[in-house]
């Protein structure tokens, strides 16, 4: 089980160009439960020198997306909402994602986002939708071409 938490974080470190590009890192994931950190720097400040709020939200939608993954089911984002609580400074930002419920189809993740100081930027909420529910298996048969 380890060795697959280990090989996820690979693989969502090193295929992502996105999470390259917005230097994001996953360091750390378990069932329904990921952590997600993401560097600081001047190209993610908005106009009065804080974290802008569109690199905030897609640190917690990166976060959510982990997490879903790390309970074996591919998924994509349905629906998200965020709270902005305090201006991001600091180094870095720290996403942790935990799953709260989970459906045949559906997943919810409650999300914080901190930055290196401990101190609570955002809170948000993340439904996922599961790409292998009974739904999607029934939709691929239906336009498989085999």
């Amino acid at each position: 089980m380890e060795e697959n938490m280990h090989a996820l974080m690979d693989r969502l470190n090193s295929s992502s160009q996105f999470l390259q590009s917005n230097d994001m890192r996953v360091t750390e994931v378990r069932h329904g439960f990921a952590k997600v950190e993401m560097i600081i720097d001047e190209q993610i400040l908005n106009i009065h020198g804080f974290v802008h709020g569109g690199a905030l939200f897609s640190l917690a939608d990166t976060v959510a997306g982990a997490a879903s993954f790390a309970t074996g089911r591919d998924s994509v984002t349905l629906t998200g909402t965020i709270n902005y609580i305090k201006p991001g400074r600091g180094g870095k930002l720290i996403g942790i994602a935990q799953e709260i419920s989970s459906g045949r189809t559906t997943g919810v993740y409650e999300v914080f986002i901190f930055n290196d100081e401990n101190v609570l930027l955002s809170r948000a909420t993340f439904t996922m939708f599961f790409l292998d529910s009974d739904k999607m298996k029934k939709k691929k048969e239906l336009f498989s071409f085999t």
